[in-house]
């Protein structure tokens, strides 16, 4: 993955071992002592991280594939600066897509800067009055000897992500959405700013009056993929037989035409999503690559070569697709991460469950919001954790280390929400889609796409400013399962509506009401055709109707392995060794798929913290 590490007024020696291990990493890393400190990078092939700005000083970045050209136009003058500096202050322009590290000239100055999605990690840490900071988390940890943050760990396992700035480790922070540091090496004073303006950019449903919003939408996208793939070349896209990816790929095969596209796909390729998947592509006249899942995707290898430049092994599939499409030539490969704002899924409907659930889907088809009528007390009241109970995979010696689990997150929580609120968000819809989109959709589904920026680099579109400012000013019940998207794609590519969505049994441009029934039927089909499938001992196959078929797993082969190479004492060793037996049995009805992406979460961690000099402390409490 391409990333930038630096650092001023720390003993030189951690400057060098971060250089080191980039270098390790990648085979390379440039960087330049400056300004009394270090600044480097890593970027793809012959691009470049690290530049000279035309007024002086130095600066590096990490980001989308557009960031490293405007990076190089800029530095040679050709093109209107991504970033200013006014009053010695830093500000990101809407064109940048990624993270700037910049010195300012005249004061001497240190800046870091994350655009307003904080889609790229940014961490820092002050070790002697000094600033270090890298874009992976791990190196950062160990040259620095920092100790396991027990709360963090807890939050990226159960919850997937880490809030207010929280990570795996005590006095690492990770940089949030829009903020900027700034770090004086003079007196060593530095402090963070918030410039984010989402979701506060005007009143909650303001749009532009005077433009009808499926064109403005429509248009606006549009844009972001023009923007997001300004270089020639060919460009992979993800796809799905969802919303986000179809609505991404009728913009993208708009704008960039068929034949400089590259649809990729994996799952089970006899399921019928992957059909689904299929016969868009030919309809578009598109190429289409189909990966088998496998145990070869699982390699430990394989795994911990990804978590070196990732820094997560979540999605093993998605590494395996950034090798693939590496491999392929692709300049850069796209996905419908953050197309959930468009969509309308990240309202108060994603945090709920059971019947809560229900009323919020159909309150928001009805245009209405749930919840209480004030926005502040509605966020607390679907967001704060209730109860908090040992995870069965947690040593009882880590948990027991944990001050107040419930009260800690909760905490946490409310430091978010209190930073939207001072944003200026202000209803319970948006407090909740902001809050959402900032930790799950920055932190989790992101992952995804990043993932593949092991081996090639990425482009992400709808983190376009732009069309994220005019998604946020549009209310979750107007948007909410995919209204806008589905008014778009029957406007401008309305034969995309003839085909049915993976999870549902009907054309996406049948009403509403039928999509969600339809959506009720094919759950209930698929239920029972597990309860035959573990009925009759694998007899009978299991369902086939979306692309994650799993079953490969059950031999436990991959989930022992996995198991076995758990080094950190956070474990319960012989509760996850009793799970992988328990659930792999066919005739205990247990998900091989879930077990699975539970343990990815584990051995993320484990991978992440294992070399901890402090762990044991830690976990001793």
């Amino acid at each position: 993955m391409p990333g930038i590490f630096g650092g001023v007024g720390c003993p030189p020696a951690l400057y060098e071992a971060l250089r080191a291990d980039f270098a390790a990493t990648y085979g390379k890393s440039e960087a330049v002592h400056t300004a009394g400190g270090m600044l480097g990078g890593h970027a793809f092939g012959s691009r470049s991280a690290l530049h000279v700005a035309p007024g002086g000083g130095h600066f590096a970045v990490d980001g989308e594939l557009s960031i490293y050209r405007l990076a190089e136009d800029f530095a040679r003058g050709d093109a209107p600066c991504f970033y200013r500096l006014r009053s010695g202050e830093l500000d990101l322009e809407p064109t940048c897509k990624g993270n700037v590290a910049a010195i300012d000239p005249r004061s001497g100055a240190w800046h870091l800067a994350t655009e307003w999605t904080g889609s790229f990690p940014l961490y820092y840490c002050v070790v002697d009055g000094g600033l270090l900071f890298s874009s992976r988390l791990r190196p950062l940890a160990r040259i620095t000897g920092a100790s396991v943050d027990l709360i963090g760990i807890l939050e990226v396992l159960e919850r997937y992500w880490t809030l207010e700035g929280r990570t795996h480790f005590k006095d690492v922070r990770r940089l949030l959405p829009g903020q900027v540091l700034r770090y004086e090496p003079a007196g060593g004073r530095l402090s963070v700013r918030e410039t984010s303006g989402l979701w506060a950019s005007a009143s909650p449903g303001e749009t532009d009056g005077n433009r009808d919003v499926v064109e403005q939408a429509w248009s606006t996208l549009g844009g972001a993929v023009r923007r997001s793939l300004p270089a020639p070349g060919r460009h992979a896209v993800m796809m799905s037989g969802g919303w986000d990816s179809r609505t991404l790929f009728a913009a993208m095969l708009e704008q960039v035409g068929p034949d400089r596209l590259l649809a990729y796909t994996h799952g089970d390729l006899g399921s019928r999503e992957l059909g689904l998947v299929e016969r868009i592509c030919r309809w578009a006249e598109v190429a289409l690559h189909r990966e088998p899942l496998g145990e070869a995707i699982y390699d430990l290898g394989a795994l911990e070569r990804g978590f070196a430049r990732v820094e997560n092994v979540l999605f093993p599939h998605w590494h395996r697709a950034g090798a693939v499409l590496g491999e392929a030539g692709v300049s850069s490969v796209s996905a419908g991460v953050y197309g959930e704002v468009l969509g309308g899924h990240y309202g108060p409907s994603m945090v709920l469950g059971g019947t809560r659930k229900m009323a919020a889907v159909a309150a928001g088809l009805l245009g209405r919001s749930v919840g209480s009528a004030n926005g502040h007390h509605a966020a607390r009241d679907f967001l704060f954790t209730r109860r908090a109970a040992k995870p069965w995979y947690l040593a009882p010696a880590a948990w027991d280390g944990v001050p107040d689990p419930a009260a800690s997150v909760n905490a946490d929580i409310e430091a978010a929400l209190r930073r939207l609120e001072h944003r200026g968000v202000a209803t319970g819809d948006e407090l909740v889609e902001a809050f959402v989109t900032e930790q799950r959709g920055t932190q989790y589904i992101n992952a995804q796409l990043l993932s593949c920026r092991a081996d090639v680099d990425v482009a992400l579109p709808y983190t376009d400013r732009e069309l994220l400012a005019l998604s946020t000013r549009i209310p979750v019940k107007t948007k909410i399962h995919n209204t806008l998207n589905r008014a778009m794609l029957g406007r401008h590519v309305p034969a995309l509506l003839r085909f049915r969505c993976a999870a549902t049994l009907v054309p996406a441009g049948a009403p509403v009401i039928a999509q969600e029934l339809s959506r009720l039927v094919r759950r209930q089909m698929d239920d029972y055709r597990w309860r035959l499938y573990f009925a009759t001992r694998g007899r009978v196959g299991p369902p086939r109707f979306g692309w994650g078929n799993f079953e490969f797993l059950r031999s436990g082969r991959v989930l022992n392995a996995i198991a076995d190479d758990l080094r950190a004492e956070l474990w319960d060793r012989r509760a996850i060794r009793q799970r992988i037996s328990d659930v792999t049995r066919l005739e205990n009805g247990g998900s091989v798929h879930r077990l699975s992406f539970q343990l990815m979460r584990i051995y993320t961690v484990d991978l992440m913290v294992r070399s901890a000099p402090a762990l044991a402390a830690s976990v001793a409490g």
